[in-house]
């Protein structure tokens, strides 16, 4: 099973939901976005990150510079709570870092932002 994440930076930083989002912002160069996901899920930038068991983690990024980064999101044998809160974590400091916030594809909700 997995579970789909776009990372945008959109003008209107108080966007809930990515249907409110008005317009976007560039993330970055291409090669500081690779670096910095690379940082936090390592090979995620060129391939795939696992985890082992619990999860794994592929992204792809749009442009240089980057407007946007899709992450699967790849649930393994030994998901639990305990795991997505650890993965929430780790998606909430990343877009700080990007100074981005992260949506559910599958609803739209904002699931991670930048504060």
């Amino acid at each position: 099973m997995s579970f789909d994440i776009i990372i945008l930076r959109p003008s209107n930083a108080d966007a809930e939901d990515l249907s409110a989002v008005e317009s976007l912002n560039d993330i970055g160069a291409l090669d500081s976005v690779n670096a910095t996901l690379d940082s936090f899920f390592p090979g995620c930038a060129q391939g795939t990150y696992s985890a082992g068991q619990f999860y794994s983690v592929e992204s792809t990024q749009s442009g240089d510079p980057v407007s946007s980064v899709h992450l699967t999101l790849r649930f393994g044998s030994k998901w639990s709570e305990a795991v997505n809160e650890e993965f929430l974590a780790l998606l909430s400091t990343l877009c700080q870092q990007l100074k981005s916030h992260a949506f559910a594809v599958s609803d739209n909700s904002r699931v991670a932002a930048f504060c």
